[in-house]
């Protein structure tokens, strides 16, 4: 992937990974966790960062 030019190819085949992970990952969250789990990192939460003064 790092080798491909122009910069272009090499940002349309990261989004390409990032959308293959996402689909597996939910993949396998349908299949292991659909009854409830006690996976800590399904209940993360995304906070935005606090601007400093």
């Amino acid at each position: 992937m790092a080798s491909l030019t122009p910069h272009d190819e090499r940002l349309k085949s990261f989004r390409l990974l990032i959308a293959v992970l996402a689909v597996a990952d939910e993949r396998r969250r349908e299949r292991f966790c659909s009854d409830g789990c006690g996976h800590a990192r399904h209940r993360l939460s995304v906070h935005a960062p606090e601007a400093s003064a």
